[in-house]
């Protein structure tokens, strides 16, 4: 009996792998769980074991006969006055074989008045009523529930109904996200997702007594094209979340980065034109779960202003000529005017920011309507282009405005450039949203730093470019070429069009183009590089430039997420941002001596020898290397020269870990006598102790004396005092001394980790890359690979057998993308010239990181 519903849920398993509609899936299911238990009823019937009158009701999803393959099973078990004392052995005989077949059923027993009671404390259980259904048993209770649930939970009450629900929705949108294109999206309960549909027809049903979105359509509630667009949205949603389930083989709405390509292969997206089927799969599901948010917003406005729900109606004030405010959001007041004034569109939107009110529903509609008023003639029109760089600049919220601009079709009307990036997915960790919406929220987090950083703000001038830049920054994604080059050729062209200045086209060019360079040069390179300011210098050009980079690289990273900022990262940001501001203020001139010693090294000195106050040292601090000077604060370096003085025994003969906790990870000062391969050694036992290294700042003083400077995070969830940091100095120890084999024991505890995802989510790059330029002392070796415990030792070790020592290293995990950067000597103190030995140390690195393909240089 439970092997026969067992076998027929795989029969339908497959129907979906044949492409059988997704809903006609649920209603098949659904009908199944209703014959079995029909059959159990029947049995317990026959049985004697049901006495009085009983009701099997169906509730929620199975009640709207849209079950899906793990779902739970909701029953009301509704009886009268005699069927109560014996029901709950009734109830077992019900439920025991359902649980044997393995589904999961939620289940509750009442009376009819129990049933009304418990909803109006229970808004979960009140809105699964307005699904119930009739399975099996007697009629009468149900039918005798809906009079009295219609009598005291609607009659006189659809005001509080309509309340309760709109509170339901935001306490959603508050936990599961409140926009739509989320890198990882809730599909059920997530914004756009199935249950704001099922939130619109059970205020539909039960407030207006509409039964489909057929009555709601004919009703004036919903527009025909409105309908159809969510139709297409519902079924495709439905298809996911029956996919997903299938998938992973439990309950599961929350489309994670690990499914969403094996469910696009499912659904039958495929690679083609330069795109990746999943790339493609998630535009689709943001394009309807964005449908889906917009219909149903839309709608709850409707019934809000029917109910007299939008606020007190203090009358109408007057924006200007056409646009007015009233009942708490913005209005077009004389839609025939946009005919002879089509730059209203654009007002509208300016309108709404600088009230920080919402757009009218029908306002809305206006607009969509009249979209074909944005010509040529308007693109280029610089009254409206005006209207358009004050919008941006001046709104008191300026994501709403956007996101309704783009809701409504103007944004990429008026931005044709922009529909090539709207709903594109960004398949990778960093992206907390899709291109639209992330270049939206860079404008939005632009905004809050003109608060936070108003003096920069000030040096930069004017700002309307930089604005611009902000929405476009990404413009270029999803083409199959370099986004930052081809951005800013595609915002150029956006610049003329809008009438900027020849300066200003290029200046937004520019930072379009250069909007990675901070953060890609400050967590890879040595900002205390004299030569690398220079070049650096010479690719920005003036400090304005800079300054607005530096301001858009914030906003950028702030709207990227959590992942892609941090106050590490923004320390070497700014490290690199005032290192190149101050070569650039100085003219660009040399600030040093003849011996190269600049007038910040000097400072330095002095300071160092003010805090030594006449106090003994072990070494002159005169002839501490600049570059260490430079990398440290002078009362660390004080604190470096103390520990030297007192340990100075034991560093011959051993190195010495201080560990300090940080916010954002953890400080390691390891001090020692030099010998090669010493980083190598070190990265290992960190890694042994699940410690993984983030940057590392490596000094030789000219006594030998090495000091490390590492930051590093825990693999796993631990806290700083739970570390054994004796034991991780042991360790460092033995291995110095060739008495642990760091690289067998990696080798031996190598297991799948847990942490992270079980897969890579993305393709990580593999490459090699050598440079004699940028640094004239070093060669700098950059590896990029992919993550894994052992692979930061395996590359320090490669360098060290190569007779290589590491200065310098730049250590950056971005989740599975591992950049690594490591300013080396050869053992004669230059840099690597000799072709052979390049091409050699070239091809074992790719080895290293699983790479043979063509060697970057």
């Amino acid at each position: 009996m439970t092997g026969t519903l067992r076998a027929r849920q795989q029969e339908l398993a497959e129907q979906w792998h044949q492409g059988l509609d997704g809903r006609e899936l649920l209603r098949r299911h659904a009908a199944l769980v209703d014959a079995f238990i029909v059959e159990q009823f029947d049995r317990a019937r026959t049985a004697g074991e049901i006495p009085g009158q009983v009701a099997m009701v169906a509730l929620g999803g199975y009640g709207r006969s849209e079950l899906y393959p793990y779902s739970d099973i909701d029953l009301l078990l509704l009886h009268d006055q005699r069927a109560g004392s014996a029901l709950q052995a009734a109830a077992r005989a019900l439920l025991y074989p359902l649980w044997d077949a393995g589904c999961e059923v939620g289940h509750s027993v009442r009376t009819v008045a129990e049933a009304v009671r418990f909803a109006r404390e229970d808004f979960p259980f009140q809105v699964a009523l307005l699904d119930a259904r009739l399975v099996v048993g007697a009629a009468p209770l149900l039918e005798e529930l809906r009079q009295r649930y219609t009598t005291t939970i609607l009659q006189g009450r659809r005001q509080q109904f309509v309340r309760a629900m709109q509170d339901w929705r935001a306490q959603r949108r508050n936990r599961y996200g409140s926009h739509s294109f989320l890198l990882e999206p809730h599909i059920k309960e997530g914004t756009g997702g199935l249950r704001d549909i099922q939130a619109m027809r059970w205020v539909a049903r039960g407030v207006f007594s509409l039964p489909d979105l057929e009555a709601v359509q004919g009703s004036g509630l919903l527009a025909d094209a409105d309908r159809q667009a969510f139709e297409q949205a519902r079924a495709m949603l439905t298809r996911i979340r029956y996919g997903l389930h299938r998938l992973c083989g439990r309950k599961s709405d929350h489309l994670v980065l690990d499914y969403q390509e094996d469910l696009a292969a499912a659904l039958g997206y495929r690679d083609q034109d330069g795109q990746r089927g999943v790339e493609r799969f998630m535009r689709e599901v943001y394009t309807h779960l964005q449908t889906v948010a917009v219909v149903t917003d839309l709608f709850f406005e409707h019934v809000l202003e029917i109910l007299g729900m939008t606020g007190p109606a203090a009358g109408e004030r007057r924006l200007e000529r056409a646009i007015a405010v009233r009942g708490g959001t913005v209005r077009l007041t004389a839609p025939e005017e946009l005919g002879q004034r089509s730059y209203l569109l654009m007002r509208l939107f300016l309108q709404a920011g600088r009230t920080g009110l919402p757009l009218h529903h029908r306002t809305r509609q206006a607009v969509t309507a009249h979209l074909h008023l944005v010509d040529d003639g308007f693109r280029e029109s610089r009254r409206v282009a005006r209207i358009f760089s004050e919008l941006l600049t001046t709104s008191r919220e300026i994501f709403p405005v956007l996101e309704a601009m783009l809701a409504t079709g103007l944004l990429t009307r008026y931005l044709p450039e922009f529909a090539a990036v709207e709903s594109l997915a960004q398949h990778d960790l960093y992206h907390l949203y899709t291109v639209d919406r992330h270049q939206l929220q860079t404008v939005a987090e632009l905004a809050a730093l003109r608060q936070e950083m108003a003096e920069l703000f000030a040096e930069a001038g004017e700002t309307e470019v930089l604005y611009l830049a902000a929405l476009l920054h990404d413009i270029g994604k999803g083409r199959q070429a370099d986004h930052s080059q081809l951005g800013a050729e595609l915002a150029a062209a956006i610049g003329r069009r809008l009438q900027l200045s020849a300066a200003d086209c290029d200046l937004l060019a520019f930072l379009v183009r250069h909007h990675l360079y901070l953060p890609e040069n400050g967590l890879r390179r040595d900002c205390t590089d004299r030569e690398f300011i220079r070049q650096a210098a010479a690719v920005v050009g003036d400090v304005r430039r800079l300054t607005l980079l530096y301001l858009l690289t914030i906003a950028d990273s702030r709207a990227t997420g959590p992942s892609a900022w941090s106050n590490w990262k923004a320390g070497l940001v700014a490290e690199l941002y005032l290192g190149v501001k101050t070569y650039l203020a100085a003219g660009g001139a040399a600030t040093g001596d003849d011996h190269g010693e600049s007038e910040g090294v000097r400072w330095l000195r002095e300071q160092v020898a003010t805090l030594l106050a006449g106090g003994q040292t072990a070494i002159d601090p005169a002839v501490l290397p600049a570059d260490y000077l430079l990398g440290f604060s002078p009362r660390e370096v004080v604190r470096h020269l103390a520990i030297h003085r007192e340990q100075g025994g034991r560093l011959r003969q051993q190195v010495l870990l201080f560990a300090e906790p940080g916010e954002q990870g953890w400080h390691l000062l390891i001090m020692g006598d030099d010998r090669p391969g010493l980083l190598a050694k070190f990265c290992g036992v960190l890694a042994l102790h699940g410690l993984r290294v983030r940057s590392a700042r490596i000094f030789t003083w000219p006594d030998g004396t090495v000091v490390d400077s590492l930051e590093v995070v825990p693999a796993a969830l631990r806290e700083f005092d739970e570390m054994d940091w004796g034991r991780v100095e042991r360790d460092l120890n033995l291995a110095i001394n060739y008495r642990l084999d760091v690289g067998f024991r990696l080798l031996e505890q190598r297991q799948p980790r847990p942490w992270g995802p079980a897969r890579p989510v993305q393709q990580a790059q593999r490459r090699v890359m050598l440079d004699n330029q940028t640094s004239g002392r070093f060669t700098i070796v950059e590896v990029h690979a992919g993550d894994s415990p052992e692979i930061l030792y395996q590359l320090a070790q490669t360098l060290a057998d190569f007779d290589l020592t590491i200065h310098q290293a730049r250590i950056a995990t971005e989740v599975e993308q591992l950049i690594d950067v490591f300013y080396v000597r050869t053992a004669t103190g230059g840099q690597l010239t000799d072709p052979e030995a390049m091409a050699a140390l070239q091809s074992a690195l790719l080895r290293l990181i699983g790479e043979e393909a063509e060697v970057a240089a």
